[in-house]
């Protein structure tokens, strides 16, 4: 019983801080996840730490805030498209600064370094232009208010969590991938489909706005959500460890709470722009 009030609080607590930074201002959305970036890459460092690899912590993280801040000051059209180039002589500092280090896997800690920036800080800094930033002109109507993309994301990230676990505790019987989440049911699976998609209409009724688009962007968030948890969760199998980190009491760390984020966020972002390149035809 206390081990679920705890889940039960620090899951609220954790809603409670990701809608208020989203309803409160740009600012605070982008200070939030660059908060969750930092802690995710700490995970993640640690993680292949445990597995015996050494990646580049402090030029990782400098690397990784400076990206994330970067697509941040983008999506606030702050900067112009151009000055995104600077990311990719960052990602050769991360193989100029291996040269300097005597480790017994260089390429494998490069690999790792450069791969949290694609798997942890672009996908989270891919969040800003979820909120406050217009990627549609007026013949696109999928919000009501500034805030609404971000705020529909993530109450069918949500619903697709929420639906998976009760369905899969109450009627699981099939095994998804049993090889590297033997908890995970086909019968979760599409209880989470059926709630982020019920979830998406009523959100779409809610601010007026499309419910063919929301319907759609459901599908992407179970689909690609799933695939992120089943990633991260052979991440963990092959280190043999449980959580990826202690963060949140009851639920793990940083990363067991983003792992469906990491996935689905590039994928709805991407289908976004795709709405206002058809628009446009």
């Amino acid at each position: 019983m206390k081990e679920v009030l705890t889940r039960s609080l620090s899951g609220l607590l954790f809603i409670g801080v990701i809608i208020g930074s989203i309803i409160w201002s740009q600012y605070s959305v982008a200070i939030v996840f660059l908060a969750v970036s930092i802690f995710a890459l700490y995970e993640f460092y640690k993680l292949m730490n445990t597995a015996g690899f050494t990646p580049h912590k402090i030029t990782g993280l400098l690397c990784g805030i400076t990206i994330y801040g970067l697509l941040a000051l983008h999506s606030f059209n702050w900067l112009p498209l151009h000055t995104l180039s600077i990311i990719f002589p960052l990602l050769v500092v991360i193989v100029i600064v291996e040269l300097f280090r005597k480790q017994k896997y260089p390429i494998s800690n490069i690999a790792f370094t450069v791969l949290s920036m694609i798997y942890i800080v672009m996908p989270l800094a891919s969040l800003n232009y979820f909120a406050y930033y217009n990627p549609f002109n007026d013949e696109v109507h999928l919000y009501k208010n500034e805030y609404s993309l971000l705020l529909g994301f993530f109450i069918i990230v949500w619903c697709n969590d929420t639906g998976a676990y009760v369905f899969g505790r109450l009627l699981g019987k099939h095994k998804l991938f049993n090889r590297i989440s033997p908890n995970k049911t086909w019968e979760g699976f599409f209880g989470g489909c059926l709630l982020a998609i019920s979830g998406a209409i009523l959100f779409s009724m809610a601010t007026d706005s499309s419910t063919v688009h929301w319907s759609i962007i459901s599908v992407l968030i179970v689909i690609f959500g799933t695939l992120g948890d089943l990633t991260e969760s052979q991440i963990k199998r092959s280190i043999g460890v449980k959580d990826s980190g202690k963060f949140m009491p009851g639920h793990g760390g940083i990363l067991d709470r983003f792992d469906g984020v990491l996935y689905a966020a590039p994928f709805v972002l991407t289908y976004f722009l795709l709405i206002k390149a058809e628009s446009l035809i």
